[in-house]
């Protein structure tokens, strides 16, 4: 890809040299940040910080990468054939998606904050890298107006965010997580037929154990299952979906044992989604076991589980019920 086709894919911009606002400040009311074409490529600088650089590293400082990583995200992204955008816009407060829109983010670095959110949950900041789980700083999101018009929204993320990264034939999706969003905790791309950890879960059983895996209710609780147990872990996009038939089977011929751990409501005696569901697995497929955290630890699910009482607790909890 030429400076100008990385540029015009991810910023929508076409004519050089023009002024915009800075992409990597939000605090920018009025443009400073210009682009120039010389010799076959496309500078910039930012008069605000004085930062100046090719359209590589405008990428790299957008993503938060290396130089390097900012180029590897170039190359899949082309091979991808990810959406290109026509202009940038910037958040106004609401954000309505649709099937066609496309997500991209910024990835920053960890913060101490983030890995003691993880750590809470038993999970190491290690181990959210090996499961494509990392901190972000903004989201991208590419939507088609009304005239057929590609745009791209910038929204600033919250202190608190994170993106969940996953390929399913040969295509990424991403999944936002803001834990303590009161507007938007959860925007995805993913569908239904995504399984979280899929890949993760049987390269283990390939080269290293295929004796037990476990099927729970989010990523969260797939990692925090499989750092605390040694046993891999993988999700739906929620406890309401069945998955196929097909799909299933081939879980069940891989590995030797197969455990649901899905939510237990405690607060509801009638109502308990995570486990009606489950029992509707084990229905259909006899050998699933079930795993069910009791009523008296007050905790829903396994990370809650680890948060409460500590990964001694969980494994007291899967070893009495394995």
């Amino acid at each position: 890809m030429s400076d100008r086709d990385i540029i015009s894919r991810y910023m929508g911009i076409n004519k050089f040299p023009c002024s915009i606002q800075s992409p990597i400040r939000e605090d920018d009311d009025r443009p400073s940040f210009a682009m120039q074409e010389r010799d076959g490529h496309i500078y910039w600088k930012d008069f605000g910080t004085g930062d100046s650089g090719d359209a590589v590293s405008l990428m790299a400082k957008l993503w938060n990468v290396s130089y390097t990583d900012s180029l590897l995200k170039i190359k899949l992204d082309n091979e991808y054939k990810i959406p290109r955008a026509s202009l940038i816009r910037r958040y106004k407060g609401k954000l309505h998606l649709t099937s066609s829109s496309a997500i991209q983010v910024r990835i920053r670095e960890w913060k101490q904050w983030d890995i003691d959110y993880w750590k809470s949950y038993g999970i190491s900041k290690d181990f959210c890298t090996k499961c494509n789980v990392y901190p972000i700083s903004h989201a991208f999101f590419t939507k088609t107006d009304d005239n057929n018009y590609q745009y791209t929204v910038t929204v600033p993320m919250d202190k608190y965010a994170y993106a969940y990264f996953e390929w399913k034939d040969g295509k990424q999706s991403i999944k936002l997580y803001q834990p303590f969003s009161v507007s938007m905790k959860w925007l995805s791309k993913h569908d239904s037929s995504v399984w979280d950890l899929w890949k993760q879960a049987f390269k283990y059983a390939s080269t290293i154990s295929n004796d037990n895996v476990i099927i729970t209710s989010s990523r969260k609780d797939a990692m925090c299952l499989w750092e605390s147990l040694g046993i891999p872990a993988m999700s739906l996009q929620g406890e309401g979906y069945m998955p196929k038939p097909q799909v299933m089977q081939q879980v069940i011929d891989t590995f030797k044992n197969v455990y649901i751990w899905y939510d237990n409501d405690f607060t509801h005696k009638e109502d308990n989604p995570g486990q009606d569901n489950a029992h509707k697995l084990i229905e259909i497929y006899h050998q699933l076991k079930n795993i069910c955290i009791p009523a008296e630890l007050q905790s829903k699910d396994p990370s809650d589980l680890v948060k409460n009482w500590g990964t001694l607790m969980l494994k007291e909890v899967w070893n009495t019920q394995k």
